[in-house]
C-alpha cells in the first residue's frame, strides 16, 4: 500500500508541474475527500443491514478518495480512486483489496448537447452517493444498499434546455469485467431528467443481469425528486421498485420497493439538520436480500451537520423497526427494533 501511494503521489505531482510549465496544455484538476466514524449499537452487537457502518463500539476509517480530471478539446477523462473499507464494499466484485478504481471513464462531446461516455461510472439510480462527503446522512439507506452501485460500459446523453435523456448498455451490474462476472449478458440503463431552478426530477431504469452466478435478472425503476422551498429548507424523495426473476427456478422470483424522504433545515450557514424516513417492503423479495427477505422495515435517521471550513462533523442517531424479529441483542435474542448512535467526520479537498 505504501508503494502504491508513493507512486500515485509522484505521478500526480509530476503531472501538476508539467501543467504549470506549459500554458498550452489545460491543467489537470484534482480533488478528494476522506471520512471516518465511531458507532455504538445499543443492542450490544452490530445490527446494521445497510452499507458502510457494519461495526459496534469501534473507531472506523471509511474511505479516502482521490479524483483527477482532464479535458482538452472535445475529449475528457475522469479518474476516481478509493482507499479503504468503504471502497472495498463498493467494488465488492473486484479482487479483495482496499485500493480500488471506483470510476474511470472517457467522454467525447460531439456538441454542447450530445456526449458519449465509456468506462466505469457510478449508478444513476437513487438519491444517495458513495462518497460520504456528498451526503447529509452518514449511514446509508436500504434503497442505496440493495440497489446497483455502478456500471461499466457505454452511455450517451442528450441535453436540451432543462431536460436530458441518457441511454446505455453495460456489463452485468457491479462488474467491471465480464470475465469476473462469468457472463457476457448485458444490462440496459436509461434516465430522463429535468433540472429546474429550485427543483429537479429524475426517472431512472436499469434492466439486465445482476448476479450471473445465480442466473438472476433484475429490472429496477427509480424516481428521485428534489425541491428547495426556501434558503433554509429543502426536501428530497427517492422511490424505487425492483423485480427479479430466475432463469431456471420461478420460486426464486421476487420484488421489493422502498420509499425514502429527506428533509434538510439549514439552521445557519455552518449548521444544518437532516431527517431521513424510509419504508422498505421486502415481503416478496428473493433470498438474495438475506434477513430482509420476507419483512418490511421503517428506518428513521437524524443527522446534524456542523461545518468548520472543509471539515464536517456529523452526530447521528438511527432507529429501525422491522415487521419481523430480524435484529438481535448480544444474547442472540431476536427483536424487531434496533438503534445506534455514531459520530462521523468528513473532509473535502
Amino acid at each position: 500500500m505504501k508503494k502504491t501511494v508513493t507512486i500515485l503521489a509522484v505521478l500526480l505531482t509530476t503531472t501538476f508541474i508539467f501543467a504549470q510549465e506549459s500554458s498550452a496544455v489545460p491543467a489537470t484538476t484534482f480533488a478528494g475527500s476522506a471520512d471516518a466514524y465511531y458507532k455504538y449499537d445499543f443492542s450490544g452487537i452490530d445490527n446494521s443491514l445497510t452499507s458502510f457502518t457494519n461495526s459496534h463500539n469501534s473507531f472506523e476509517l471509511g474511505m479516502v478518495s482521490i479524483e483527477a480530471s482532464h479535458k482538452r478539446g472535445k475529449g475528457s477523462v475522469f479518474v476516481d480512486l478509493g482507499f479503504g473499507n468503504r471502497a472495498a464494499q463498493f467494488t465488492y466484485n473486484d479482487t479483495n483489496a482496499t485500493f480500488m478504481i471506483k470510476q474511470l471513464n472517457f467522454t467525447y462531446e460531439f456538441s454542447d448537447k450530445f456526449k458519449v461516455t465509456a468506462g466505469s461510472f457510478g449508478t444513476h439510480l437513487g438519491y444517495e452517493l458513495l462518497d460520504a462527503v456528498d451526503n447529509k446522512n452518514y449511514s446509508m439507506s436500504y434503497a442505496f444498499t440493495y440497489g446497483p452501485f455502478f456500471n461499466t460500459g457505454v452511455k450517451a446523453q442528450y441535453t436540451t434546455g432543462k431536460f436530458s435523456f441518457m441511454a446505455g448498455v453495460t456489463n452485468p451490474t457491479d462488474f467491471k469485467s465480464t470475465i469476473d462476472a462469468g457472463s457476457t449478458q448485458k444490462t440496459f440503463i436509461g434516465q430522463l431528467a429535468f433540472l429546474g431552478d429550485t427543483g429537479s426530477a429524475f426517472f431512472n431504469v436499469t434492466s439486465g443481469s445482476s448476479n450471473p452466478a445465480s442466473d438472476e435478472n433484475k429490472t429496477q425503476f427509480d424516481f428521485v425528486g428534489t425541491k428547495k422551498l426556501s434558503d433554509a429548507f429543502s426536501l428530497g424523495f427517492n422511490g424505487t421498485y425492483a423485480m427479479t426473476d430466475n432463469d431456471f427456478d420461478s420460486s426464486l422470483d421476487g420484488e421489493w420497493f422502498a420509499l425514502v424522504g429527506y428533509a434538510n433545515v439549514a439552521i445557519k450557514e455552518s449548521l444544518s439538520l437532516t431527517y431521513r424516513l424510509e419504508y422498505l417492503d421486502a415481503k416478496e423479495a428473493t433470498p438474495a436480500l438475506g434477513l430482509l427477505a420476507g419483512t418490511s422495515v421503517i428506518g428513521n435517521t437524524l443527522s446534524l451537520n456542523y461545518k468548520v471550513g472543509n471539515l464536517t462533523i456529523i452526530p447521528e442517531f438511527r432507529l429501525d423497526s422491522a415487521s419481523e424479529a430480524i435484529f438481535s441483542n448480544n444474547d442472540a435474542a431476536p427483536k424487531v427494533l434496533t438503534a445506534f448512535a455514531l459520530l462521523a467526520t468528513t473532509y473535502s479537498f
